[in-house]
């Protein structure tokens, strides 16, 4: 016996019950069409393939020895030396731009995959506006103020963490940016206009505000925050969970301030102070 309260999949009336199993698959895909339901159907499942594929791209080697703390840049790109000192230019010559930008794989790939395609959607599947999805500077007084209010307390976070060797394991995502200083702050820039700004528009822009109006703020931020910290699984405990709140907070952010901006400069500022961390701490 069931009744009006109990759930529809439980209900011996749910139209996938009365029904043969393809009818009830033909069925399942005219809902997932249906128009009320493609926008939301669209963006979780890209989400669900574009974040598996980019998880598993595989990353470069290792920056530095997570248990000991030593660099690795002789043994990696190939220096007669034993030692190589961080940014000291002494591999520059024997590295060409292609190999640092094959290295940045992981970088590029998040541009793509994060940046690029989500953003095709918007405007040619849904034909909406990226200024829908923050894309903008948003209510400016708020996102500057947010931004300066964060930052130097992420800032202070991330340096104060920065001593855990297990983010070897991850960063840098280019381990030849260490190398001079030259590749260090295009790391940096590359690190801010390619990374950054698509990881906050595929989680804060297109899946969270892409969300928003069919399932609720609230249901949509936490959608992109488990979405987010899934992505964070194998890396230091710490910025996992560090993850969720920043999730939060940003998430929040780009409802406050109707822009991206602030999250994305206070999400670069802490990944790159943390590179720079890491290549200065490495022996």
């Amino acid at each position: 016996m069931t009744t009006n309260n109990t759930p529809l999949w439980q209900r011996d009336d749910a139209p996938y019950n009365q029904k043969s199993f393809f009818r009830a698959c033909l069925d399942c895909w005219r809902d997932a069409i249906a128009k009320d339901n493609f926008k939301v159907v669209v963006i979780l499942t890209y989400a669900i393939f574009a974040l598996t594929l980019w998880k598993y791209i595989p990353a470069a080697p290792k920056f530095a020895d997570p248990q000991t703390g030593v660099n690795l840049l002789a043994q990696n790109f190939g220096s007669g030396a034993t030692v190589v000192v961080p940014m000291d230019g002494s591999l520059v010559h024997s590295v060409s731009v292609v190999d640092f930008l094959w290295n940045a794989r992981k970088i590029w790939a998040a541009f793509l995959i994060m940046g690029v395609i989500p953003a095709l959607i918007v405007k040619f599947v849904f034909h909406e506006k990226l200024s829908d999805y923050g894309v903008t500077f948003g209510v400016k007084s708020y996102t500057i103020r947010s931004f300066v209010t964060f930052a130097p307390v992420l800032l202070v976070v991330t340096i104060l963490g920065s001593g855990d060797r297990g983010y070897y394991n991850v960063y840098p995502y280019n381990p030849m940016a260490p190398i001079s200083h030259g590749f260090m702050i295009a790391h940096s820039l590359m690190y801010l206009l390619l990374y950054y700004t698509a990881w906050e528009f595929m989680f804060r822009g297109f899946i969270q505000l892409g969300l928003a109006d069919r399932l609720g703020a609230v249901p949509a931020l936490l959608v992109q925050v488990v979405a987010s910290t899934m992505l964070h699984y194998g890396h230091p405990a710490g910025e996992t969970f560090g993850c969720i709140a920043g999730g939060v907070l940003w998430g929040f952010l780009v409802f406050r301030t109707r822009s991206l901006v602030s999250g994305i400069g206070q999400h670069a500022l802490m990944g790159i102070v943390l590179d720079w961390a890491l290549t200065i701490q490495a022996l």
